[in-house]
């Protein structure tokens, strides 16, 4: 049955300063569950290094990376080295772009272990992503806030990533705005945040 996930959209930011969609129940509870056993049971999850005040600490939760051709991305110092797409994400990723019409070839996942585990104040504002890239965001396993924060104004959007919700970040968002998953505690379950990408160098 063809589902209309336009008619679920929520416009959290629509501006010249960035845009950001969110599609509140994209996946159904059951595809999340299948879903979020493949993830475990089959991504291969390190735990990586970035360069911080000149120092190497460890990256406070862990990280996969996949890409076509064999495009590698990098962040604070560290470059990330692609697996290939297994089937189950490229059902998924092609799932994605036809709703968002946007293609993706390259895709970042974290693991987020607990609470404890977070990703820190930041833009995807990388040069390998382009001018105005489109990031789409899909969460699985426990529910996490996520925070945005203007550069200039220092505004605020809090929103709740529950399982199977999909966040797309567009526009000149990562211009004007960063983002994080802050610390939570009390929080004892992961959470496996998918997030596609294009690269474009």
């Amino acid at each position: 049955m063809f589902t209309d996930y336009h008619q679920f959209r929520q416009n959290v930011l629509n501006s010249d300063q960035g845009l950001i969609d969110f599609f509140p129940s994209f996946l159904t509870e059951e595809e999340v569950k299948a879903l979020y056993q493949s993830m475990l049971t089959q991504i291969p999850f390190q735990q990586n290094q970035i360069s911080l005040f000149g120092k190497k600490v460890a990256v406070p939760r862990l990280e996969a990376f996949y890409a076509e051709m064999g495009k590698s991305y990098g962040y604070s110092g560290q470059t990330l080295h692609s697996n290939e797409f297994p089937d189950f994400l490229l059902e998924i990723k092609t799932k994605i772009e036809q709703l968002l019409g946007t293609q993706y070839n390259a895709l970042l996942v974290n693991l987020y272990r607990d609470g404890n585990d977070s990703n820190g104040w930041h833009a995807d504002n990388e040069k390998s992503l382009g001018v105005n890239p489109s990031i789409a965001s899909l969460s699985l396993g426990v529910a996490r806030r996520f925070e945005l924060r203007h550069n200039q104004t220092n505004e605020k959007i809090k929103l709740e990533l529950t399982p199977g919700s999909l966040l797309h970040m567009h526009g000149s968002l990562q211009h004007h705005w960063k983002h994080l998953l802050p610390k939570v505690r009390n929080i004892t379950e992961p959470r496996i945040n998918l997030t596609f990408r294009k690269i474009v160098s």
